[in-house]
């Protein structure tokens, strides 16, 4: 499921997901229902609610308990049954449908206007009766009060085809060479005809005289109809525009734009106590707003081509025909609550995390013609190895990325070469970085390159680290006094960091950089610990090897002890000389601690008679245990 929210207003596609290949055969596709998560995640609200290529007209019976669709190739109807989720039938038929209306509250009547011509009626049992009309329909409504069928046609007559009488009637002559759509209102039954010229005609079915005419200024074709339950009309054009009308006025109150020049297919009323909104769909967009300001409510932008909209009316569930193989399901809580055959919605929907996967087979890989060609799988076009789709074929992935590397045998090795280049570049930021000092006062710009100030770039004190008068002498007395705290700040300079005289050669830098390394090599050379006891504690300090004479060295390996000072008090100074413990030789507590451990395991006695020896079971003088 994703979650869209245009304009602060949260909008559920119910049928966003990954879709299982109908390719596939019923034990795979079993089998990924079993092992992939994301399947079984996904909401399927209303199962097999699809097409095999597209969808093209969409309804809701009147007791909104059925949903009728049709669609192609081939053409076909099918029903969908809202209170058991699933399609209760599925119909083929010799043309696609133009439009059909529902003729029963229920789902048992039915008349589909076909682009053959025909007009053919259905029950429950199947095609009950086909009759034809002259020239091509193009819409068709129903009058209930006269039992009276309407149906809009290229030429300017409209045909009416009595369902008591089982005859056509004389029809309506337009003004037009032909009628986009038909509408009746719900109300007072005031017959309105969109036509080609740009006009609305509006007729009184009892009398059959035209009432008026309604002239759309600047438009060629109007390709919607649909009325509120007021005097309220709204109009769709060729254009992409919804004009809204009151039928007592040819002015219009507002006008609202789609931007996207393509014919309006669908509009609805849906008026509140707390507002009044419109709801406008052509094939590009899916548009909510204001009817009194024309401020947008919210929007959907479809990737597939919008055929026809269904509202679920009195809940925010709508349901496109589309251009794709899935109906789209869309779910609007803030346009109401869910229907009761889905009430489950308002509570999962408070649960679920916004995707913005657009993935169409995560197992498989989409390959046109050309990269067939260049990794040389051309040959298996034809094969089951290959799925034709579109412009190009399906392919597994794992047999797509074995060939792949057979053809790249070198990949990888550019992949590890990319990495070793990233990982040297990152370590170029450790470097030591060298700083040259002044030849005068030193110390005080070394001082002030750690603090990160700017002293000798400014212009003022320029002369301070380039005049000899300025020179600071840090080593007298009369310098120490006042500050006292200035050999402290020089140690604290970074690791990384060496600063370089003026006049130093490049090669005396070199060896600067190279301090940190001498100082590791220093350490792993140090010998002795010199500890020095008083009454406060140990002290103690590292003297290297490298620093005392040889003649002393040998000294002080045959003395245990050397006094390097007088003693006052508890205070000596000595050196521990370091012995090496030679491999194969023990000292005399491990020797005795063996020994020990040797006659323990001589005199250790075994448990195991202690246990009693379970007697056997008999019975009558038998064992049997």
């Amino acid at each position: 499921m994703q979650v869209l929210n245009p304009n602060d207003v949260k909008i559920y596609n119910l049928t966003h997901g990954r879709s299982i290949p109908d390719w596939l055969s019923e034990r795979k596709k079993r089998l990924l229902l079993k092992t992939d998560v994301t399947l079984q995640k996904r909401i399927q609200l209303l199962q097999e609610f699809e097409m095999p290529i597209s969808s093209q007209r969409i309804c809701i019976t009147p007791d909104k308990s059925h949903i009728y669709v049709s669609g192609v190739y081939p053409p076909r109807l099918r029903c969908f049954d809202t209170e058991q989720l699933s399609m209760k039938f599925e119909r083929g038929m010799d043309s696609e449908v133009v439009a059909f209306h529902v003729l029963s509250e229920d789902w048992k009547k039915i008349v589909l206007l076909q682009t053959d011509r025909y007009v053919e009626f259905q029950t429950q049992d199947g095609i009950y009766y086909r009759t034809r009309i002259p020239t091509f329909g193009r819409d068709l409504a129903y009058y209930s009060r006269a039992a009276e069928l309407v149906i809009g046609a290229t030429g300017p007559q409209v045909y009416r085809l009595n369902l008591c009488k089982g005859t056509f009637m004389s029809p309506l002559d337009t003004l037009s060479t032909g009628v986009n759509v038909t509408h009746i209102h719900p109300q007072h039954s005031l017959l309105m005809l969109g036509t080609d010229s740009g006009t609305v005609e509006c007729w009184d079915p009892r009398s059959r005289t035209r009432s008026a005419i309604l002239t759309l200024p600047e438009t060629k074709n109007i390709t919607a109809l649909q009325s509120n339950k007021m005097l309220g009309l709204g109009v769709g054009t060729e254009d992409g525009r919804v004009i809204i009308y009151d039928i007592r006025s040819t002015r219009p109150l507002i006008t609202k734009d789609h931007n996207y020049e393509k014919p309006i297919n669908s509009i609805f009323f849906h008026d509140t106590d707390a507002e009044n909104l419109v709801i406008s769909a052509c094939s590009r967009s899916f548009k909510i707003w204001q009817s009194a300001t024309g401020k947008p409510f919210t929007a959907i932008e479809s990737e597939e081509d919008i055929c026809d909209v269904a509202w679920y009316e009195g809940s925010g569930m709508f349901f496109f025909a589309n251009e794709g193989q899935k109906m789209k399901t869309y779910y609007i809580p803030a346009m109401g609550p869910a229907p009761k055959w889905c009430w489950f919605l308002d509570n999962l929907t408070e649960e679920l995390e916004e995707s913005t996967e657009n993935v169409v087979y995560d197992d498989y890989k989409f390959v046109t013609k050309e990269e067939l060609d260049a990794i040389g799988l051309a040959h298996l076009v034809g094969t089951s190895y290959l799925r034709a789709y579109m412009h190009g074929f399906f392919i597994d992935m794992k047999l797509y990325r074995e060939v792949k590397d057979i053809v790249n045998p070198f990949a990888f090795e550019e992949y590890k070469k990319g990495l070793v280049e990233k990982k040297m570049a990152s370590q170029m930021k450790d470097r030591i970085v060298v700083k040259k000092l002044p030849k005068v006062n030193k110390s005080l710009a070394k001082r002030d390159m750690m603090k990160g100030s700017k002293l000798m770039e400014d212009d003022r004190f320029g002369g301070l680290f380039t005049n000899p008068d300025f020179h600071v002498d840090e080593e007298s007395e009369q310098f120490k006094l006042i500050n006292p705290t200035v050999r402290k700040q020089d140690q604290k300079s970074s690791e990384f960091t060496r600063y370089v005289s003026e006049d130093d050669d490049e090669d005396e830098a070199e060896d600067e950089d190279l301090l940190p390394i001498k100082k590791m090599k220093k350490k792993k050379k140090e010998m002795k610990l010199i500890s020095c006891e008083n009454e406060s504690g140990i002290f103690a300090k590292k003297a290297s090897s490298l620093s005392v004479p040889l003649g002393e060295r040998l000294a002080l390996t045959s003395e245990h002890v050397m006094k390097l000072q007088p003693v006052t008090g508890s205070r000596e100074m000595h050196v521990e000389e370091e012995k090496e413990v030679k491999k194969g030789k023990r000292s005399r507590r491990e020797e005795e601690n063996m020994a020990h451990q040797s006659e323990r395991r001589q005199l250790g006695r075994s448990a195991s008679g202690l246990m009693r020896k379970q007697r056997g079971k008999f019975w009558r003088g038998r064992k049997v245990g």
